[in-house]
């Protein structure tokens, strides 16, 4: 691609914040090569960034995120000994080493952290323009590499991928689901489906729905054990607590606008896994307390039936959200918009899990 047929754009952020047309990249890439040149050792083969190309970039900034050439090596296809290869041209090419190399590691000197940092601000908008290009024809087109969390991505996404891919053929999706922590800095990461505390300013979010949480048993338990009127009676019942590597969950319970009150609870079975509390409580084993877009469908069906509904019921006191997710610094393009909006779509502005 020519630059020079592309100055026009104004695309994402510079490094202070501000939005630049690619004219005024072109200069700070040449301020960059500059600044190397002065830091050069004297008498060595500085040739200029200019001899780099963005391939060249793209997998040098791959080493730096990743800290190692095989594991760039096996996401990119190629041979470790031909990404080893590629940084030593460049540092032939500088008059400069960029990364220290150790026995199962890289490390980035000086030199190489200035240098990733500004690839890194030109690959960006190298790939904004792309975007903005491909957005004149209106119709969204290109990879979005989502990442949501594992049960959520399998309840309420994989559901609509059909339709959205049917809708939308230009769009090509990469779907990781995880419940571990992401940056989407680091993996290149366009959208996160979150469910929690949204406490992250680094991130832009769209609220799908605050999470809601529902007390619910099978009608055999309730049969047997009769329906608690007041959370003070779950003392006399068999809970199925969600117990996690911060300890087991209280219970949270509030009516009206009045104060929650927290409950500590005890059942035959405690568990780091939300279904097979859910299958546990199916069978007729106690009450479980979860999200109503994880029980939902068990609610639905008739397998499970809420109890204390005038009751507010939560697991913790602060808000929970479940939203989507994608980097403050980066420009929402039309791709990761679209994605979005078909989501809202889908789930309706009262979530369908709710109803």
């Amino acid at each position: 691609m020519e630059l020079a047929c592309i100055h026009h754009l104004h695309i994402n952020k510079g490094l202070d914040g501000a939005h630049y047309p690619v004219a005024v990249l072109c200069d700070k890439w040449e301020h960059a090569n500059n600044t190397f040149a002065q830091n050069a050792q004297p008498g060595g083969m500085m040739q200029g960034l200019n001899e780099l190309s963005f391939k060249a970039l793209r997998l040098f900034v791959a080493v730096l995120d990743l800290g190692s050439f095989s594991e760039v090596a096996r996401r990119e296809g190629l041979a470790p000994s031909s990404i080893s290869r590629q940084i030593q041209l460049m540092e032939q090419a500088l008059g400069q080493q960029l990364l220290y190399r150790h026995t199962r590691a890289v490390s980035p000197t000086e030199a190489g952290r200035l240098l990733g940092r500004h690839a890194r601000l030109m690959l960006e908008q190298l790939e904004a323009a792309g975007q903005a290009l491909q957005e004149q024809e209106n119709e969204p087109s290109g990879l979005v590499r989502i990442n949501a969390p594992m049960v959520f991505g399998q309840r309420h996404l994989s559901p609509w991928l059909g339709e959205l891919c049917r809708r939308y053929p230009r769009l090509q999706l990469d779907i990781q689901q995880t419940d571990t922590y992401v940056d989407p800095l680091q993996d290149g990461t366009d959208l996160l489906f979150r469910i929690g505390v949204l406490n992250d300013s680094s991130m832009q979010a769209r609220i799908f729905a605050p999470q809601r949480f529902r007390i619910a048993a099978s009608p055999a338990y309730l049969a047997r054990h009769g329906t608690p009127q007041h959370p003070d009676e779950l003392i006399n019942h068999q809970c199925l607590a969600y117990k996690g590597i911060t300890g087991q969950q209280r219970w949270f319970f509030r009516k009206g606008q009045g104060d929650w009150t927290p409950y500590s609870v005890k059942g035959p079975i405690t568990g780091n896994h939300a279904d097979t509390l859910t299958f546990a409580a199916e069978q007729g084993l106690g009450l479980v307390v979860f999200p109503s877009w994880l029980i939902g469908d068990s609610l639905r069906a008739g397998t499970l039936q809420a109890v204390l509904t005038e009751y507010d019921v939560a697991t913790t006191l602060e808000p929970q959200q479940i939203a989507a997710l994608w980097p403050g610094s980066r420009r929402l393009s039309l791709k990761v918009r679209t994605v979005i909006d078909y989501f809202v779509e889908c789930f309706g502005a009262v979530p369908y899990w709710d109803r």
